[in-house]
């Protein structure tokens, strides 16, 4: 079975109304844990229409693994994933961040030039082209309270999710499989939109009661290694059934389901609180015209304030 009637109900009446969830499953029979999520709205608002292409790509891919990865946190917070790239790559920086509330935002940088020069070639538009190689990072965030935890691995891969894999296997020791699948969709009626999905698997360590699990963490990889982009791109293929199609052999259970918004921690408040702890000269020097104009890097919005109300 997927679920008990009445999570199924509920996933379906999910599914009508809401496509930005994120599903945490579990395969019994394969004593083998993970989550799946599908963004549409959710994802085209957090990037917006500033970046090109393959970086939109790239980084509604990072946006993906964090909305995974923070709700395997235990306590309230935010995962950060950045990607520091190399001189000879065309994205200099990915960055993306999810708080356990389920809100992602990201940003990134990039030099046009030699994007263009590598969209000539289109044998390879991956993450290990776009980055040129470089590391890639996971932080907890657990508040300004608490000290932050990081892991640092390479970047190594063709894709960010071969990243994240290698991430998981050097820094975390945890058996990890990742999918991750951005793009722009044509749906009926409407423009081109963003969309994006990602699945994960992890496998739980055995003990004296769930026995040995190497067999199992092998039947489970065969399964998740079927799935395909266009499934998780699909906007009329629902969690729950692709959950279904994948491990329905398996017993895949369902445990709990989140909701992922697009939401930057960005206020005209704060700002104005930042810029009220500069002189009156430095104030001056920011200034176009009497009006210091503040952009927030991640969500785009430009804010406004005249020199006579700071």
């Amino acid at each position: 079975m997927l679920a008990k009637p009445s999570c199924i109900r509920h996933l379906q009446f999910m599914n009508k109304i809401l496509d930005n969830f994120l599903t945490v499953y579990q395969l019994d029979a394969q004593l083998v844990r993970g989550r799946i999520v599908k963004l549409g709205t959710a994802l085209d608002k957090a990037l917006g229409a500033r970046y090109p292409d393959p970086v939109a790509n790239l980084l509604g891919e990072a946006m993906l693994l964090s909305a995974l990865v923070a709700q395997s946190l235990k306590f309230k917070g935010r995962l950060v994933i950045q990607c520091h790239g190399t001189n000879v790559g065309a994205v200099s920086l990915l960055m993306s961040d999810c708080t356990t509330d389920g809100h992602i935002r990201g940003y990134s940088r990039w030099d046009d030039d030699k994007l263009k020069e590598l969209m000539l070639d289109n044998s390879n538009r991956g993450a290990s082209k776009l980055l040129g190689g470089g590391t890639f990072s996971m932080t907890i965030d657990q508040g300004a309270d608490m000290d932050q935890y990081q892991g640092l691995t390479a970047v190594e891969g063709e894709r960010l999710s071969d990243c994240a894999e290698h991430y998981f296997k050097h820094s975390e020791q945890i058996p990890t499989e990742i999918r991750l699948a951005c793009d722009t969709l044509q749906e009926p009626s409407s423009d081109l939109k963003r969309r994006g999905g990602g699945i994960m698997i992890q496998k739980i360590a055995g003990d004296e009661n769930r026995g040995h699990t190497e067999e199992d963490w092998d039947t489970a990889r065969a399964l998740f290694r079927t799935v395909t982009d266009s499934e998780l791109l699909d906007p009329n293929l629902s969690q729950e059934a692709l959950l279904y199609r994948l491990f329905h052999e398996s017993g895949v259970r369902v445990v709990d389901t989140a909701v992922v918004k697009a939401r930057c921690k960005c206020s005209r408040e704060r700002l104005e609180r930042t810029l009220q702890s500069f002189n009156k000269t430095a104030l001056k020097d920011m200034a176009e015209f009497g009006v210091i104009n503040a952009n927030c890097e991640f969500c785009d919005t430009t804010y406004s304030f005249p020199l006579t109300e700071i």
